[in-house]
């Protein structure tokens, strides 16, 4: 209990800087009537009042959506001929890679998925901040049957290439089956 004798120190040095106790109570100001708040943009002098050296205002109808909003979604498809590699208890990874380099930019995982299975990958799924998921992209489905994300012999995989991001309706077939 070192610090009651210190805190109660305290309080008697803060009664004898602010005033004695005979000073009346600071008078309390009456809440202020609220009134909707408005962005700035939307008053009509916000153009005229920006401080110097502030870039121009560009208002007009807001950007675009940001390309990691957009996302890729489509149909998970097993091939009929591998019809019998479905299994309860493996793993679906979706992986949205870079076209030109091959870079991993995105991953989802679904456990037991059920085939036709329909999927959506973003930029919510991005692997490391920073990374733009922006097209041209290959996105590969790999049912795992170790359920681990390093792909193993016996897995079957599908990928499709070309795909921009903001696309729909695409359809992966898995087709191949790693050695």
């Amino acid at each position: 209990m070192r610090s009651l004798p210190w805190a109660l120190g305290a309080l008697a040095l803060g009664g004898l800087c602010c005033g004695s106790e005979d000073a009346p109570p600071p008078a309390s100001t009456p809440p202020a009537e609220a009134t909707p708040l408005r962005p700035l943009a939307a008053h009509e002098s916000a153009r005229d009042s920006l401080p110097p050296g502030h870039p121009p205002f560009e208002g007009g109808p807001r950007a675009a959506p940001p390309l990691e909003g957009l996302g890729v979604s489509g149909v998970i498809e097993v091939a009929p001929r591998f019809k019998a590699q479905e299994a309860p208890g493996v793993a679906l990874f979706v992986i949205a890679r870079s076209a030109s380099d091959h870079h991993i930019l995105a991953v989802r995982k679904e456990a037991g998925p059920h085939f036709p299975f329909s999927f959506r990958i973003s930029g919510a799924d991005k692997m490391m901040e920073g990374t733009d998921f922006a097209g041209p992209l290959e996105i590969t489905a790999r049912l795992s049957k170790s359920g681990e994300a390093m792909p193993s012999s016996g897995d079957l995989e599908g990928v499709t290439r070309g795909i921009s991001a903001g696309a729909e309706g695409v359809r992966i077939t898995l087709d191949t089956l790693r050695p």
